[in-house]
């Protein structure tokens, strides 16, 4: 006997098919972060500029809570927090440091 999904269940289904979309393109995209950021370490080198810019990852977080702070104006929606936005800037940043130390040893 086949079980029939519910309108609900169809419904729901849908829902996180989409959530899984939204997943692949952000793992897209930081992938191809990645990528830039490994540029942006050439170019540093090149001109004999530390890989560890503290200004530019301050200006980055602050970026990324900006963002939050105009996710707010959408009423009814999630909001992003810019607490939210500021770890993810934060751990995206550290992640990319540690991998680019890790190509100097």
């Amino acid at each position: 006997m086949v079980n029939a999904m519910t309108a609900e269940e169809k419904n729901l289904d849908a829902i996180r098919k989409r959530i899984d979309e939204v997943d692949d393109t952000i793992a897209d995209l930081l992938i191809r972060r990645m990528q830039y950021a490994k540029q942006a370490k050439k170019a540093k080198m090149q001109m004999n500029k530390p890989v560890v810019d503290r200004q530019r990852e301050e200006a980055v977080i602050e970026k990324w809570r900006e963002r939050a702070r105009k996710s707010g104006g959408n009423k009814g929606l999630l909001e992003l927090s810019e607490e939210l936005m500021q770890k993810m800037a934060a751990l995206l940043i550290e992640y990319t440091v540690e991998k680019e130390q890790e190509q100097e040893e």
